[in-house]
This record gives structure tokens, sequence and C-alpha cells, in this order.
């Protein structure tokens, strides 16, 4: 199973750009959380797939900084996850929660970020939202303008 939400000229062109990159994680997670809050999981999966390709980006380069990078991940595994699930595609949730957490796994060895990763990975596998992370990194993106 091969998930590609972007195409390659898209994903060249975003993360060419961090600060582009990240105006469009704003966008798209935003716009497929709300669509999951209308009961429209189908619509939103291909929004949430996008911000989840460009969270792991950002946590590559550490964009804005770890912290805001690692939840900003895990939360966007998390919404693409629970589409899924509540879409009766449990395969798919559950393909995106093995990458994800062998994503963040990686980064456990990093003694500094140990605590805020093993927080992040605890988050796939509880699948409950994070609202105080989600609250930091909106606030860190307060003064970016959107895409749209």
């Amino acid at each position: 199973m091969n998930h590609r939400y972007l195409c390659a000229n898209h994903h060249q062109w975003l993360t060419a750009d961090p600060l582009r990159a990240e105006q469009a994680w704003m966008d798209w997670i935003e716009r497929g959380a709300s669509l999951c809050e209308d009961g429209n999981q189908g619509e939103a999966i291909p929004f949430l797939g996008c911000a989840y390709e460009l969270a792991d980006f950002l946590l590559s380069v550490r964009r804005p900084a770890y912290a805001i990078a690692a939840q900003r991940f895990a939360e966007s595994a998390r919404l693409l996850m629970d589409a899924y699930h509540h879409r009766g595609q449990q395969n798919h949730g559950n393909y995106i929660l093995v990458g994800a957490s062998s994503r963040l796994a990686r980064e456990l060895k990093d003694g500094d970020n140990y605590r805020i990763t093993a927080d992040c990975i605890r988050t796939l596998y509880t699948r409950e939202p994070n609202p105080p992370a989600r609250q930091q990194w909106q606030r860190q993106l307060g003064g970016i303008v959107s895409l749209h």
C-alpha cells in the first residue's frame, strides 16, 4: 500500500520553501478538519493526506521548531487515520498509524526531544486529540497568511 497525496510537482514546489509548506499545511489541516466535523471524511482525506505529507517534511527540517513540527505531524496523522476509520477503511488508517509511528520512532534517538516524541507516539495509538499542542502551533502561526 502506497499513499501519495501530493503530486511530484506540488511536492517539489512546496518543499522548496518551508514557509510556503507551513502555509499550505495550515490551510489543508484546517480544511480537512472542518470537512471531518461536517461528516465529509471522504472529501477530507485528500486535504488531510497532503497535510500529513507536508508535516513529515516540516518535521524533517524541524520547522518552525522540533516540538511544534512533531505535534503537527502526530495531529495530521491522527486526523487522517480517524477519517479513514470513519469511512470503514481500517487498513488505510492502520497503514498511516504504522508509517507515522515508525517515522516518529526514528526521532527517539534524540534525547533532548525524547519526551515530546514519546507523547506524539502515544497520541497516535490512543487517537486522542492533543488540544494544548494544537493551540500551541496555532498561536505560533498566528501571523502566517493563508494561501487562499
